[in-house]
């Protein structure tokens, strides 16, 4: 059966002052009454009921997660002990789902992206877990199309198109490619070099492949992670599982599975998303896809009262719908209040806000 492995932790920086470590990205309210986590889980609903849908997180945020899913099964909430990156969190996620069914598919995705529309999302996770099965080797990533040329996403350098039964039989719903190369966050030429090719994909950073797949490929390319997790699964019915849990999950490399596994493999598919995505990794990406409410200027109020006098191009977000903000002279600035602090960025220098929290934990 297919199942979902949703990633919900990490801080989400960029997004400070409203994203923290005490409530990072995942749990925020950006577009409507549901956080990210619950937009993730709602759109799932039409492919995987809620019992196949296991929420990756660090114990902390075990509350935020309930309240983002509220009714969300103990069994189906797997709390990392400490944060060691994806392929950590997804290892102990195939070995946990591998107890109840070991033929799972799995469709592995972050708790806090923009997909729209949900149906072509979900009928792309089917087309997906249709060529797992055609060959349950297959490790497949989905790349989105890029509107420009980012240089904070990673990319996906497709090859040659995907061929097969099911490979045909999908064409409809979105084109399939051998993967040539992945690349890291680019310089802007280079960036710009990928875009013009039209040989690249944003590195959507969702993945659908056979749970015992992604657990022999660990094995192969990362042998300490993979051991660890044998001793974690052979404990799950012993009195010390909770020590061991502990013990053994703090100890492994902390490695994103792109690196742990993909990089590694030959024989990874890219499925060309048929479906707008966008990470939200920072304001500016908000101010390209936020309701369109932009005054003649470009000028965005996200949720915020503003007066802007000779002002363009501003993103302007707060947590006071009653806080008034005035522009006079001033653009392409990105304004944010949340409780007692506001940040004030240049867009171009949005990247920056990094250093605000190293100066502050610092200070």
């Amino acid at each position: 059966m297919l199942y979902a492995v949703i990633l919900a932790g990490g801080v989400g920086s960029r997004l400070w002052p409203e994203s923290t470590p005490e409530r990072p990205k995942p749990f925020l309210r950006l577009f409507g009454n549901r956080t990210m986590l619950g937009e993730t889980v709602g759109r799932l609903e039409r492919l995987i009921p809620p019992e196949r849908v296991l929420i990756v997180t660090g114990e902390a945020f075990a509350p935020l997660v309930r309240e983002s899913f509220p009714g969300i099964s103990p069994n189906n909430l797997l709390l990392e002990p400490v944060g060691r990156n994806t392929a950590a969190g997804i290892g102990l996620a195939a070995t946990r789902i591998l107890r109840d069914d070991p033929e799972a598919t799995l469709a592995v995705l972050p708790a806090d992206h923009r997909i729209e529309p949900a149906d072509a999302f979900c009928q792309t996770l089917r087309f997906a877990a249709d060529l797992v099965e055609e060959n349950p080797e297959r490790l497949i990533t989905l790349g989105g199309k890029p509107s420009f040329p980012a240089t904070s996403y990673g990319y996906i350098q497709r090859s040659e198109p995907l061929i097969g039964p099911t490979a045909e039989k999908g064409g409809a719903i979105c084109s399939g490619f051998e993967v040539k190369a992945f690349r890291e966050k680019p310089p802007l030429e280079e960036a710009k070099r990928f875009f013009d090719s039209g040989e690249f994909l944003w590195n959507a950073g969702i993945f659908v492949w056979k749970a015992k797949t992604i657990l022999e490929r660990l094995k192969a390319h990362e042998p300490e992670i993979a051991r660890r997790l044998k001793t974690i699964a052979d404990h799950v019915v012993r009195p010390d599982f909770p020590e061991i849990l502990r013990k053994e999950f703090a100890a492994m490399p902390s490695l994103p599975i792109d690196r742990a596994v993909l990089e590694k493999t030959a024989g990874i598919v890219v499925l060309e998303a048929p479906f707008d995505w966008d990470d939200l990794g920072t304001w500016g990406a908000i101010d390209r896809v936020g309701p369109d409410k932009k005054d003649q200027n470009g000028n965005l109020p996200f949720e915020a009262r503003i007066v802007a006098v000779d002002s363009r191009n501003n993103f302007v977000r707060s947590d006071d719908p009653e806080h008034l903000f005035a522009l006079v002279g001033v653009e392409d600035l990105i304004v944010v209040r949340s409780g007692n602090t506001t940040l004030i960025v240049r867009k171009e220098r949005e990247e920056s806000v990094r250093e605000v929290l190293e100066r502050l934990k610092k200070s």
